[in-house]
């Protein structure tokens, strides 16, 4: 069977055993794993005898480069270094961080590279946004904001690497003809009333987003929930795999979209400028074309099942995020 015709278990347990054949390369040969997630990446949890906890990642094939790779952990480490908690990347025996295997009942090479664990608790997910109330909400969205801040203003003052190398969230990107993420109108599951406001909103938006201009700001890209540990008074940003050149109404859009699912979108709107602005000054021009950027955020959130069709949560979730973004385009068409 191809592999995206497997189950999701029997996935998982192709790409533990890709995952295992990886370990070699840091001598943790003996350690136990367990999955942790299995969305964008498969992400597991490795135990080494003594008890030490780290994260190995195995990508997903195609989707970033090993100079991508590594010019996002020079980034990590650049702002662990500064005070800002990163998890660190482990080098491999062979000096290192990017380490590609294979194993049976992968279909492909993957690229994978470990971490250190960090702990914490993320406060909801992209799927089902923050369950809190509003002041919860605007609470957790002031420390997001601020991070989000944070993280531009170092961007901004750090000497990148000759060598650097990452994605634009841009309106090709997005929106354009070949998104990153996959193309929704190819999803068969959309409707034949549905696809036309898609289409119609996309075509919006391509328009709308050009007084931008070029995506020029380092952003985190995946500020969601799923990304934020929080660990008492400690809050920590993961997963940087989406780090990458666009503009920051978009690293909020893409932060607030989930609340569009559970709600409190206007306390945590209110949150995320509030902290921010304490550190930063927040583009006006990016505020003002909010409404575009979280309806492209959404248009490519509907495609990435598109371009990974073996996630079973994907497929399961598409009928939901269907219906949710054809009404926010419905509505965004009628301003």
């Amino acid at each position: 069977m191809e592999f995206d015709q497997l189950s999701n278990d029997e996935q998982v347990a192709a790409l533990a055993r890709l995952a295992r054949a990886a370990l070699a390369a840091w001598d943790l040969d003996d350690a136990c794993i367990e999955l942790v997630k299995y969305r964008e990446n498969a992400v597991f949890c490795v135990t080494a005898g003594d008890g030490t906890r780290e994260i190995l990642r195995v990508h997903r094939p195609c989707y970033r480069s090993d100079q991508d790779i590594r010019s996002e952990f020079a980034w990590m480490r650049a702002l662990d270094a500064d005070g800002i908690a990163t998890p660190a990347p482990i080098l491999a025996r062979s000096g290192d961080y990017v380490v590609t295997a294979a194993a049976d009942g992968v279909p492909e090479p993957r690229q994978c590279d470990l971490m250190t664990w960090v702990p914490g608790s993320p406060p909801g997910t992209l799927e089902g946004g923050v369950e809190a109330g509003p002041d919860k909400v605007r609470e957790l969205y002031r420390k997001v904001g601020a991070l989000a801040a944070r993280l531009e203003e170092h961007a901004a003052a750090w000497k990148k690497p000759a060598t650097f190398s990452r994605p634009a969230w841009d309106i090709p990107a997005l929106v354009g003809v070949s998104p990153t993420f996959g193309r929704f109108w190819e999803l068969d599951a959309i409707g034949a009333d549905q696809l036309p406001i898609l289409l119609a909103a996309r075509d919006r938006v391509r328009q709308r987003l050009v007084p931008l201009g070029h995506a020029n700001v380092l952003i985190h890209g995946d500020l969601v929930p799923d990304n934020i540990l929080v660990d008492g008074a400690t809050t920590r940003v993961i997963d940087f795999d989406d780090f990458g050149w666009s503009w920051p109404g978009f690293e909020m859009a893409t932060s607030l979209f989930p609340l569009q699912v559970s709600g409190g979108f206007d306390a945590g709107l209110e949150g995320y400028l509030d902290g921010y602005r304490r550190l930063r000054e927040f583009p006006e021009r990016d505020l003002e074309y909010l409404p575009d950027l979280m309806m492209a955020r959404s248009l490519s959130y509907l495609g990435w099942p598109v371009g990974r069709p073996e996630i079973e949560s994907a497929r399961d979730l598409v009928p939901m995020f269907a219906y949710l973004i054809t009404e926010a385009a419905r509505e965004y068409l009628e301003r």
